[in-house]
């Protein structure tokens, strides 16, 4: 630390603002001592920002003996960067290492998948944690929303970021499958990353920039947030994380709050009138068994007879259990949205088929369906408890920007809208009553060029 020695080992891995940040963490936690770090210091220092289990692995993995027999007491800086460099830089199998000693493991050794939830567990909590004492995070104004993070809610997300290793969890696990975790879940590394570089970071007197930033949003943005006193959030801030990483990359940055039962009434009028033409949207649905469950649909609802939406669509359960099921490719029965219809059912649909859906809200608001097998999901599995459901509570957000309709671009083309286009809203409301537009043939000329 702090000598010629020290930083000629680092000069060629880490960058001058980087050596300047980790030799700060590492004097910090050192208490000021030169090539003095030991685990006992680290870890009561790490404890004070993330979770102490996270930072007794981490120390478990830094202090491991390189020899039998051999004791470690102290590290120099070189070793003490090794988490924030493998994080940042490291290869998948560098990562697997560094977790399986994190776990007291010897690279022949299986895992136990008990180990691996508690440790998944402590990095999303330490992510939370970070997030809500930094200054620059989204995760105020959730929290201010109402939005709480449970101990059952951090467990189901790390149970639900296991899901992929379903096959292997009754047996310790393997390196192979470990590794093949490690590849298909990005989410889990993209956590990962994120707690240790703000632990380095922040215990380095350096401002979050410095590393480079991430590409895709951890924690969207919170817009439009409802101000209403009757107004309990379904969902909880590890839904949100979860749901946000199954979306498109390009809708992870913004959730816009449209519709709560709670607030604008059981009105599936009402509910429509606010989401359609909103984009992208995100449904949760709170039933009488207390289940919470949804769907994304991955375009503007709009009334018609036919399905729309894209093989991104998908759908979701939260709770007991969170799973997330994308689409087959089997059909395209990702969106339905019909009304005043005799012959073809009245309501909200996302795959399946009439009367079979893996999701459906019916118009008279209040009922619902999902179904034993749904063939447009794979992997999926019956939502509600129940088939036939009742909803207790019911939310919907629209994700990314507002999208801009074809006569809103250009500037100059706003100026030539009817007023007839105003109160899209209330449109929407007289649509779905059933009542005809007669006045659309009533616009000026060039109205609709």
């Amino acid at each position: 630390m702090g000598n010629t020695s020290s930083r000629k080992e680092s000069d060629n891995v880490y960058t001058n603002e980087e050596l300047r940040f980790l030799e700060t963490a590492y004097r910090n936690a050192s208490g000021g001592a030169l090539e003095k770090l030991t685990s006992d210091r680290l870890v009561e220092a790490w404890s004070q920002t993330i979770e102490r289990s996270l930072a007794e692995a981490t120390a478990q993995y830094l202090f491991m003996p390189t020899k039998p027999g051999q004791q470690v007491i102290n590290i120099p800086l070189k070793k003490f960067g090794e988490p924030y460099y493998i994080m940042e830089r490291g290869s998948i199998e560098m990562k697997m290492q560094m977790l399986l000693s994190s776990l007291q493991c010897s690279p022949n050794d299986s895992l136990s998948s008990k180990k691996l939830e508690q440790y998944i567990h402590s990095v999303i909590k330490s992510y939370v944690q970070l997030e809500s004492t930094l200054k620059s995070s989204n995760i105020k104004d959730w929290q201010d929303l109402g939005v709480i993070t449970t101990e059952r809610s951090l467990c189901s997300f790390a149970k639900g970021l296991m899901r992929s290793l379903s096959k292997d969890l009754e047996h310790p696990l393997h390196n192979e499958a470990l590794e093949r975790w490690l590849h298909v879940t990005p989410q889990f590394l993209q956590l990962w990353r994120e707690v240790f570089a703000q632990l380095y970071t922040r215990h380095g007197g350096s401002k979050r920039t410095i590393v480079k930033e991430m590409e895709i949003s951890i924690l969207p943005q919170l817009c439009d947030a409802p101000h209403n006193s009757h107004y309990r959030p379904i969902i909880e801030l590890p839904h949100v994380l979860y749901i946000n990483a199954q979306l498109p990359r390009e809708m992870r940055h913004k959730w816009r709050f449209l519709f709560s039962s709670k607030i604008h009434g059981e009105s599936f009028s009402t509910m429509l009138g606010k989401m359609m033409d909103k984009g992208p949207t995100l449904f949760f649905i709170e039933d009488e068994d207390q289940y919470i469950f949804g769907g994304y649909a991955p375009e503007s609802w709009a009334l018609k007879p036919q399905f729309a939406g894209n093989d991104t669509s998908l759908l979701y359960t939260l709770s007991p259990a969170m799973r997330c099921f994308s689409a087959t490719g089997y059909n395209d029965h990702y969106q339905y949205l019909n009304l005043n219809q005799q012959t073809m059912p009245n309501g909200l649909g996302m795959g399946g088929q009439f009367d079979y859906w893996g999701l459906w809200l019916d118009c008279m608001f209040g009922e619902g369906q999902s179904v034993e097998s749904c063939t447009t999901y794979a992997d999926y599995v019956q939502l509600s408890k129940r088939k036939q459901f009742k909803i207790r509570n019911l939310e919907v957000w629209a994700v990314g920007d507002l999208p801009v309709k074809d006569d809103e671009e250009g500037g100059g083309d706003n100026q030539k809208r009817s007023v007839l286009d105003g109160n899209l809203e209330d449109r929407a409301m007289l649509e779905i009553a059933g009542k005809q537009m007669h006045s659309d043939g009533l616009r000026e000329p060039g109205m609709d060029d």
